[in-house]
């Protein structure tokens, strides 16, 4: 029983440490974003937990604007996502589905670039 109680409470600490990163991220991208750029200024590094966390953050929109697009079969289609270039992979039934699920993955936000993997479903392979 103690047991079960110290997971929940460890769950619980991991969602608020990863909802903070992902804030504390947002909230520098809009002071970085409001701030004039200098050539001096560099890019400010993220953790690896916080980019993690931005990754699957993208990935998960990614899946919904997939799922959410009428007339698009993404069943077959896995979604990888890495510093805002995500991969698509697996099938779709024709050459149509694959430019729609790509133009589709363009237009979700955090990503700046896809990498189209996606090949036509062959029936009976």
């Amino acid at each position: 029983m103690k047991s079960a109680v110290v997971q929940t409470i460890t769950l619980c600490v991991a969602s608020l440490i990863s909802v903070s990163a992902l804030a504390q991220t947002a909230a520098s991208d809009e002071i970085a974003s409001s701030a004039p750029a200098t050539a001096s200024q560099a890019a400010p590094q993220l953790s690896a937990k916080a980019r993690r966390v931005q990754n699957h953050v993208v990935q998960k929109n990614v899946r919904h604007a997939l799922t959410a697009s009428k007339g698009l079969n993404s069943s077959g289609i896995s979604i990888l996502a890495k510093d805002g270039v995500v991969t698509l992979l697996g099938s779709a039934p024709d050459e149509k589905q694959i430019a729609r699920a790509v133009t589709v993955a363009q237009s979700a936000a955090g990503v700046q670039r896809v990498d189209n993997r996606l090949k036509v479903f062959q029936p009976g392979n």
